[in-house]
């Protein structure tokens, strides 16, 4: 194994407890802390990337689309019909004040540091889609679907690969608790069964980014509809 492998899969697994520590010295502005995480995903990302292009991983190169038509037309009609649910779910909030409610006391329930990171403002709304969602969605794709699943898959079974690389996407969000670290270890098989399906990153990187959207907007909807007050950026 390469000495920049070594390195990347050992910053792959201490991120959890760094992000645990920068959690404590976060900014009161959410706009600061968008900025943030999507320069520490794309700051790791490019250290996996150019690891690749010096051909020190031992990993090929993804699958950038699907190789059959008919799994393409299947992904673009999967992601419209998700656009029209959200749509629906937009109109349902702001039209139900009980919807309104039970997702007002479901973010609550969350805790303080899902409270944190999801929008409360406009400015937040568009920061969160257009950057943390994009963000996400593209780097921890290729750090979690692409290359990690891709490693353990080499040195072990593909099942193990799936739970491993999961688990530890889990674990990146230890810092939103632990409940949410089980939702996510879920979600990350779910991305990683898309990505096996389709044969293709790119529609995994579509999911997740829908995905980060759908949660914000529900927040942001949601919140302002309940007359919840947004704190400044």
């Amino acid at each position: 194994m390469q000495t920049l492998e070594i390195a990347l899969l050992l910053t792959l697994s201490l991120f959890p407890i760094a992000d645990l520590v920068l959690e404590k010295y976060k900014s009161q502005s959410k706009s600061v802390e968008y900025v943030k995480i999507s320069i520490a995903l794309w700051a790791i990302t490019g250290f996996l990337i150019f690891s690749f292009f010096e051909g020190k991983l031992s990993v090929n190169a993804p699958h950038i689309f699907p190789a059959s038509t008919w799994k393409i037309y299947l992904a673009i009609s999967i992601f419209i019909t998700f656009l029209i649910y959200l749509a629906y779910v937009v109109s349902s909030i702001n039209s139900s004040e009980n919807i309104r409610l039970q997702i007002a006391n479901g973010l609550k329930d969350g805790g303080d540091s899902l409270l944190d990171i999801l929008p409360e403002s406009r400015k937040e709304f568009l920061l969160f889609s257009l950057l943390v969602s994009v963000s996400a969605g593209v780097c921890e794709e290729l750090i979690f679907r692409w290359y990690l699943y891709s490693f353990l898959d080499l040195q072990t079974h593909w099942v193990l690969a799936i739970f491993g690389s999961s688990l530890l996407f889990g674990l990146w969000h230890v810092y939103l608790g632990w409940r949410h670290v089980i939702k996510t270890v879920f979600l990350g098989a779910l991305f990683c069964g898309i990505y096996l399906f389709f044969e293709s990153i790119a529609v995994a990187i579509i999911a997740h980014i829908l995905s980060d959207v759908y949660s914000g907007a529900i927040a942001f909807f949601a919140r302002n509809a309940t007359g919840y007050v947004p704190s400044k950026s």
